[in-house]
């Protein structure tokens, strides 16, 4: 989702980043993710254009009536404001046990079992859900993950930049690495190649950013712009291609998901690389029709 400039937008970001940071610091980790959600809320009921487009993009796209597609909407900004701000836990969320508590995993067998071939995993996610508490979920399990991002603070304002961007980066070194996509990668394809996991996004950058090579394909009726970098890298280390998804089930209370492995059928990489990614696209299509509040890009469509 898409947030604009504006001193407005700064004010609350000086809020949330320090006398809201350090209340979070203080309550339940369950109470913070209701406050998320109810932040969430107020921000859609105070929107106007925003909640406009989207809404309006989900009765066009998914052919939902008026009031479901609100209805849809809210969840969208409920998802956004958890997305956002779960990393003020991570300083608490620091074992397997506690986040157990709210994140469940399935089909991690499939995980172990690609590992146990001596294959790499590339678990793709698109921008779906609270992302990155699946890194935070596969690191507290054990599985020694990196994953590709791109942390930016472009076209954010001096506040943003000066406060909320480095904030988030205080909060993200607590994760596994995250590697700039638009830097070398010779760390992740080594620890790929060598039969390790890494993280890396399907559905591209947003904001009409393009990193790697893209190629326009079919999504939801609509031509969008896709990375073919993570089939290319799949392919290149042998590595399992795994579509992967975390849905937010309740405001506390999150599914990760892991697909099977998406192959190759044409032994010609040019063709596999397609191949791979437009069966990731599909796999991505049906979680966005059964959990449209989950996807990050309604409003960019």
């Amino acid at each position: 989702m898409q947030t604009n400039e504006n001193i407005i937008r700064d004010i609350l970001r000086l809020l949330v980043w320090y006398p809201f940071r350090w209340l979070l610091s203080i309550i339940p980790v369950k109470w913070g993710f209701l406050m998320f959600k109810m932040m969430g809320d107020l921000h859609f009921y105070a929107s106007s254009g925003k909640k406009k487009r989207t809404s309006s993009n989900l009765e066009a796209v998914l052919g939902t009536g008026q009031k479901a597609a609100l209805e849809i909407t809210k969840k969208t900004y409920e998802n956004h404001y958890i997305d956002r701000l779960h990393i003020c836990y991570y300083p608490k969320l620091t074992s397997k046990e506690k986040i157990a508590r709210y994140v469940h995993i399935e089909n991690i067998d499939l995980v172990d079992r690609e590992l146990k071939k001596g294959r790499g995993i590339l678990l793709v996610q698109p921008h779906f859900g609270p992302v990155q508490i699946t890194l935070l979920a596969m690191a507290l399990y054990g599985y020694n993950p990196i994953q590709i991002g791109y942390p930016t603070d472009r076209g954010l304002s001096r506040i943003g930049r000066t406060v909320a961007y480095k904030n988030r980066q205080k909060y993200e070194a607590l994760l596994p690495p995250i590697l700039p996509a638009n830097k070398y990668l010779g760390r992740a394809y080594r620890h790929l190649k060598n039969g390790g996991v890494v993280f890396t996004t399907g559905d591209g950058a947003g904001r009409g950013i393009a990193l790697g090579e893209q190629r326009q394909l079919e999504f939801l009726g609509i031509r969008r712009m896709f990375p073919m970098g993570p089939a290319i890298w799949a392919l290149r280390t042998n590595a399992a291609f795994i579509p992967t998804f975390i849905i937010t089930e309740r405001y506390d209370q999150f599914r990760i998901v892991f697909e099977e492995p998406v192959e190759g059928i044409h032994n010609d990489i040019e063709k596999d690389v397609v191949y791979l990614t437009e069966k990731f696209i599909s796999v991505a299509e049906s979680y966005v029709k059964k959990y449209p509040y989950c996807w990050h890009f309604w409003d960019e469509i």
